[in-house]
């Protein structure tokens, strides 16, 4: 048995931060792109604050916001526990966190919109950590057998979570990237505000991560 395992990055954050942005007019595009990224993926707040963006208050709200997002799609789908929740959380920041990307010079276009190259290494993260969850999974039946009783439906669901998370932990323990690649995105004006292109931020996000895997491959 494989579990699904959706992953989305903190889409929310960009779009927020993106409203939050002045007339753009001053504002050094390579910068803005990177404090967006910084703060979607990483949580670090330091170019966001400095580029007058928003307040390092308002940045946390934005980044967990985008987290509570991930989490609550993520307990949906596998039933996860209160107890496992934190745990899960605080992998996921530390993908998002170990995101390897590095962001070019902006180059202004002649309809004043600007395109950023970003070169980036994708995470090879949770295809191994399939692999280790399918091992350990496979062990549980022996474990449960040797049980004075029979767990409960709960209980193996809890067992299975656990396994999952550790397989998760281990995999980023030893995680290794692809080799570097380059994407452009661009950023425009839309209603008067900076704004990065939706569906190139979309293939960032399916760029740093192998989660295509888990989303096409894993079965319920």
């Amino acid at each position: 048995m494989r579990t699904k395992l959706i992953i989305k990055l903190v889409l929310v954050g960009i779009t927020v931060c993106a409203l939050l942005t002045a007339c753009g007019a001053k504002l050094d595009m390579r910068a803005y792109l990177q404090a967006m990224l910084d703060l979607s993926y990483k949580g670090d707040s330091t170019d966001y604050v400095n580029l007058e963006l928003g307040t390092v208050e308002e940045a946390d709200a934005v980044f967990e916001r985008g987290i509570d997002s991930e989490m609550s799609a993520f307990k949906e789908k596998l039933q996860i526990s209160e107890s496992l929740e934190e745990d899960f959380r605080t992998l996921f920041k530390e993908i998002y966190a170990k995101a390897d990307y590095t962001v070019g010079e902006a180059a202004r276009q002649p309809d004043g919109s600007y395109t950023v190259e970003i070169t980036y290494a994708r995470m090879k993260v949770f295809e191994p950590m399939f692999a280790i969850y399918e091992e350990k999974i496979e062990a549980l039946p022996e474990a449960w057998a040797v049980l004075s009783e029979n767990p409960s439906q709960e209980e193996m669901r809890e067992d299975m979570n656990e396994a999952l998370r550790d397989a998760l932990r281990e995999s980023m323990d030893h995680v290794e990237y692809a080799e570097p690649e380059t994407l452009t995105i661009r950023i425009s004006l839309v209603d008067n505000r900076y704004t990065p292109n939706s569906q190139d931020v979309e293939a960032l996000e399916k760029a740093l991560f192998d989660s295509d895997y888990s989303s096409n491959s894993a079965e319920e």
